[in-house]
């Protein structure tokens, strides 16, 4: 498994993570076994682990210390806090990004993950004002000089277009960014991936229409993908047999050259595929030993993009609106 820098924080990741929101919780597929395909990554090379607080109401951080706890030094870990669980409304979980609670929240991260250090500490689904909270983001430095984190970021969403507060999170010196980019849905990620720091790509197969073992896709209320509009899924699907061929020309099939295609950036850092299967897990490490896209094939993925992907990708952007 090759490696990459994450920015300039002197910390290296496997180019290819695992996503803990797929194993903790159901919301990407029913009966997953999070401990074999975990045990399984370690032993494909895979470094890096994305986790955060809120996955499984803390069983995510506690999955991932049970499996892979005493390979510690041998790991990256990816934390990220920002929901308040601890005091739930009913069944409604809301954001808190006061000092005290951020507080509060990594001492309990610690605890959970059975480690005095996290590698990467990320601000969950922040809106613009905490970004631009200065307060918050010295709280962030504080932790890193106190040695309780290496690196500090923003965890961008929970849809596509968060382009202004990337790149003020950017600007305000967080060292890290997890945001969505995918052959479909390139922009804003684009923007983001113009700069050298931690680049966390995540959605890398664009609501699983870049999959296509799952075609059909029908509709799911129980599954994460309901939240995306299943026209838009569907019109997704229909715009990529198109690239489907051309994945085919290149010896791979689709879902391996939407994660080639995000590794063309050399400034991706890693790239966070939702893995339900031991099956997903090893096709997707596969892609390390496929042929790395070259010039041409980018541009012709540019080319079909304008054609027939462009159009998605702003309806992408337009539904970020309700959340803002």
């Amino acid at each position: 498994m090759r490696e990459r820098d994450f920015g300039h924080t002197g910390i290296r990741v496997s180019e290819i993570g695992v996503g803990l929101w797929s194993l903790a919780t159901d919301w990407w597929a029913p009966n997953v076994n999070a401990e074999e395909i975990l045990k399984k990554a370690y032993e494909l090379g895979i470094t890096f682990y994305d986790t955060g607080d809120i996955y499984g109401e803390g069983k995510a951080e506690e999955l991932l210390v049970k499996v892979l706890g005493n390979k510690r030094d041998n790991i990256v870990i990816l934390t990220k806090i920002g929901y308040d669980f601890y005091n739930k409304k009913g069944r409604k979980i809301e954001q808190n990004f006061n000092i005290d609670y951020l507080e509060f929240a990594i001492k309990e991260s610690l605890k959970r993950l059975n480690t005095d250090y996290v590698d990467i500490l990320m601000l969950h689904n922040p809106k613009m004002n905490v970004i631009r909270n200065k307060e918050i983001f010295d709280f962030m430095q504080g932790l890193k000089k106190d040695g309780i984190v290496r690196a500090i970021g923003v965890a961008l969403g929970p849809t596509l277009g968060w382009g202004e507060e990337g790149l003020e999170a950017i600007k305000m010196g967080y060292e890290g960014l997890e945001h969505i980019y995918n052959m479909i849905e390139q922009y804003p990620g684009k923007e983001f991936l113009k700069y050298r720091i931690g680049n966390v790509v995540r959605v890398p197969h664009a609501s699983d229409a870049l999959i296509e073992d799952k075609w059909p896709i029908g509709e799911n209320k129980n599954l994460h993908r309901s939240l995306k509009n299943i026209k838009w899924i569907e019109e997704a699907v229909n715009n990529s047999k198109g690239m489907l061929e051309f994945a085919k020309s290149k010896g791979m099939k689709l879902s391996q050259l939407a994660i080639k295609f995000v590794l063309a950036n050399p400034n991706v850092s890693t790239v966070v595929p939702n893995i339900t299967t031991i099956k997903e897990l090893e096709e997707f490490v596969k892609t390390e030993e496929l042929e790395d896209l070259t010039e041409e094939d980018m541009s012709f993925i540019s080319s079909y993009y304008e054609k027939y992907y462009k159009k998605l990708n702003d309806e992408s952007i337009e539904e970020t609106k309700i959340y803002k």
